[in-house]
């Protein structure tokens, strides 16, 4: 059944995001922090402020929100009938106060918003395994009953630990480059602490106990006893997750399954249970966390195939004469070429050595930058890891960064999502790298961008990193990578032709 237009909407207290779904079509789809500069916002903190995500998509209809057939709301994980009816009402009053009108709002549930994101993604993959903080399901397409479903704690047990490390929601993330350091010495009392259910404040009193050494707070300096801990923290939801499949029957592994759930933002997890399950094909999303819900409720609600599988190129796309009204309103100083001379222009600065921002088409939906709003560096230059570290990202140095290679020239990995890692010891050396494969079919502009560089310089990849300063999100608008330009170490900014430089 195919409806004209349906607005998917989720992250009540965190990480809220929307979608449009018309005529069948994923139209548009964006996270609101990408719009605000602020991670992890809520549809909550919007109250006095409205939603700059909700008007981008009301502004792709006909009749803006009396346009909109419905709404597909997805509430978080375990929510009551209860809670569902209080976040239903926050809704229609929040549409009412911003937009003069509510069109009915359909609650979707949770789990089952993930499996149709994945689906969709996917192009209906054998199985799919989510795991969230507190559930893990793992389905076949198609079936009203779950092959499993059962708790799954370690997820949350985790996240709430991290916070004991100052990683808080938006850089839990950074566990498994922390993890990379240490040696997992707490990972036995970790599995009795996980056992006894402890709530969060207990297990940072278990953790101050264990560690011998107070919580972390945001800029604190990391000493080898946390970068153990978080190595145990690591470990312990890898055997967990390996758990969880082994638990599966052997013959009900076979074939493709899809990941889903925050947990499996973390390459080196991937990893891992490739290794364990290696006659599994294992495929992860560009969205694996809960912010794919806004894109999955409405596929759900209208039990919607896809007939194309999604890309992550959902977000808002500005034009060349958008993107130059911003820059003549700043006073900018720039000069614009055509596409292919813009590419040049990329391949002679990267081999120069220079940060390039890249700001090319529709904004990536997720957490990571794909190729739409990235900083690129050539990976043959010693100090390029260290500049974008010290320059941009102000982070430790032991902090990773992304490969982008086209995909015939790593043929034994599968991972255009980022989602995997590889090893090219030619720049990294023993190190594991997480590599994105780009395909020509998928991800043109890169690919080409990709082939260009090689040519020019025989290095057949390219350091690929988000677009955005120190703890924001990916600059989404022009003004945002603008501001990101000049706030930074940044030395050229292309963003659709128009070149920027600072020498």
């Amino acid at each position: 059944m195919k409806h004209s237009s349906i607005l998917g909407i989720t992250g009540i207290d965190r990480t809220f995001a929307v979608s449009l779904l018309t005529n069948g079509t994923v139209a548009f789809a964006i996270e609101e922090d990408k719009l605000r500069r602020f991670r992890g916002l809520g549809m909550r903190h919007l109250k006095a402020l409205g939603s700059r995500a909700i008007d981008l998509a009301l502004s792709k209809v006909t009749g803006g929100i009396r346009g909109i057939e419905c709404v597909a709301y997805v509430p978080p994980l375990g929510a009551q009938s209860a809670e569902i009816d209080e976040q239903r009402a926050f809704l229609t009053e929040f549409l009412q106060r911003y937009y003069g009108f509510s069109p009915p709002i359909f609650a979707v549930d949770h789990v089952a918003a993930h499996m149709a994101f994945e689906h969709a993604v996917h192009g209906r993959p054998d199985h799919v395994l989510y795991a969230g903080r507190t559930r893990a399901v793992y389905s076949r397409p198609g079936y009203s009953a779950y092959v499993f479903d059962g708790d799954f704690v370690a997820a949350q047990f985790v996240e709430c630990s991290a916070e004991f490390l100052g990683l808080d929601q938006g850089r839990i993330h950074h566990l498994e480059n922390i993890a990379r350091c240490g040696k997992p010495r707490f990972l036995g009392p970790l599995r009795e602490l996980l056992d006894r259910r402890f709530d969060p404040e207990c297990i940072h009193r278990a953790l101050e106990e264990l560690t011998g050494t107070a919580r972390l707070y945001s800029g604190d300096t990391f000493k080898e006893v946390h970068q153990d801990l978080a190595a145990s923290l690591h470990g312990l939801l890898r055997e967990k997750v390996c758990s969880l499949l082994r638990s599966i029957p052997e013959d009900g592994r076979a074939g493709t399954i899809a990941l889903s759930g925050e947990v499996f933002q973390s390459w080196s997890l991937n990893d891992a249970v490739a290794h364990e399950f290696p006659a599994t094909r294992f495929h992860v999303s560009f969205a694996p966390g809960d912010p794919c819900c806004a894109i999955g409720g409405p596929l759900r609600l209208t039990r919607c195939n896809v007939e194309h599988r999604l890309n992550p190129f959902l977000g808002p796309k500005y034009s060349q004469s958008d993107v130059k009204a911003v820059l003549d309103n700043c006073k900018a100083r720039y000069e614009f070429h055509s596409f292919s001379k813009a590419i040049d222009i990329v391949g002679d600065a990267l081999m120069e050595g220079s940060m390039v921002g890249w700001f090319s088409g529709p904004c990536e939906f997720g957490y990571r930058a794909l190729g739409a709003r990235s900083v690129f560096a050539n990976p043959e230059n010693s100090y390029a890891c260290d500049n974008l570290s010290s320059f941009l990202k102000k982070r430790p140095s032991y902090f990773s960064y992304a490969v982008a290679m086209k995909d015939s020239d790593v043929p034994d990995i599968e991972s255009p999502h980022l989602s995997r890692s590889t090893r090219l010891p030619q720049y990294f050396g023993d190190s594991p790298v997480r590599i994105q494969t780009v395909s020509k079919g998928n991800n043109p502009v890169l690919h080409h961008l990709l082939e260009t560089f090689h040519a020019k310089s025989g290095v057949p990849a390219l350091l690929n990193t988000s677009l955005n300063y120190f703890d924001e999100p990916i600059a989404c608008t022009p003004r945002d990578a603008l501001k990101t330009f000049y706030a930074s170490g940044l030395d050229v900014l292309v963003m659709e032709g128009f070149v920027l430089r600072k020498s």
